[in-house]
């Protein structure tokens, strides 16, 4: 009900294309400096007790975090494309609808997404940047555990580090949708580019037998009807599987920090 008609498929102009990717690259910088200063320091820790394994670490610090993430800012740069979306912008407005108990504008078809300049395209976009600020670290931490850290001792990394999170995550999303709120959640996929993940809005859940999860959404990108994440926890790996559309499979995913906002007179008139 308060989900939009239209779908996730804006335009982007060029002054908002270069406006995500200097979000995403600011991310990354920090995330690289981090990474490698946490690295170098457990190189030298290790100095007095194992000097092969410091060195590295220490190698890992000063050359391999720096190249993932020169590899990492080439995508960010190159695989923007105008027709990206703004599904975190869409879940977040429509919470804030369902929350304001505010009406959705409905008059509108799945091609009929609101022009540039409108109220409306400028209340999700504001929407799109705070869900953005509060999870974009996070897409990049999970990506970057996913691709680029190793699964072994010490590092633990890959898949396996993603599964063990997304199983927290679950019951996190189970607390917010039993208490009768829906929450956003940020989904991981088995790619290696940050632009290649999603944002949804979980409305639902059902434990399912065994290892079986099933996660009922509003998926933007599939408008007007009830989209389904079909999850299997298995011993080193999620393998998630989206109703809407075909994408890589899900390997993680986790509750993103939602804070409500007032879409003032963003939806008075529908469209606008």
């Amino acid at each position: 009900m308060h989900g939009f008609a239209f779908a996730n498929t804006f335009k982007f102009d060029e002054a908002e294309q270069q406006h995500l990717r200097k979000i995403f690259a600011r991310y990354l910088l920090w995330g690289g400096v981090l990474g490698a200063v946490v690295f170098g320091l457990l190189g030298a820790l290790l100095v007095p007790f194992f000097i092969p394994g410091a060195v590295v670490l220490g190698l890992i610090g000063a050359i391999l975090v720096p190249l993932c993430v020169l590899a990492l800012r080439k995508q960010l740069e190159s695989h923007l494309a105008p027709h990206y979306g703004l599904c975190g912008g869409m879940c977040f407005a429509a919470l804030d609808l369902y929350s304001a108990n505010r009406p959705v504008p409905r008059n509108q078809g799945a091609n009929d997404q609101p022009a540039p300049g409108t109220r409306l395209h400028g209340y999700i976009w504001k929407r799109q940047m705070a869900s953005i600020f509060s999870d974009g670290a996070r897409f990049m931490a999970w990506l970057i555990c996913l691709n680029y850290v190793p699964p072994a001792w010490l590092f633990e990394g890959g898949p396996a580090w993603l599964l063990a999170r997304s199983k927290k995550e679950w019951q996190k999303l189970k607390t917010s949708v039993d208490a009768g709120q829906p929450v956003p959640i940020g989904l991981v996929r088995d790619a290696r580019n940050v632009y290649d993940n999603h944002q949804v809005l979980a409305i639902g859940y059902d434990e399912g037998d065994g290892a079986q999860r099933t996660i009922y959404l509003y998926d933007p990108n599939c408008p007007d009807r009830e989209s389904t994440i079909r999850i299997h926890f298995g011993e080193e790996l999620l393998d998630g599987r989206e109703s809407c559309g075909a994408a890589a499979p899900l390997r993680g995913f986790f509750c993103e920090v939602y804070t409500p906002a007032d879409p003032g007179d963003a939806v008075e008139q529908p469209g606008g």
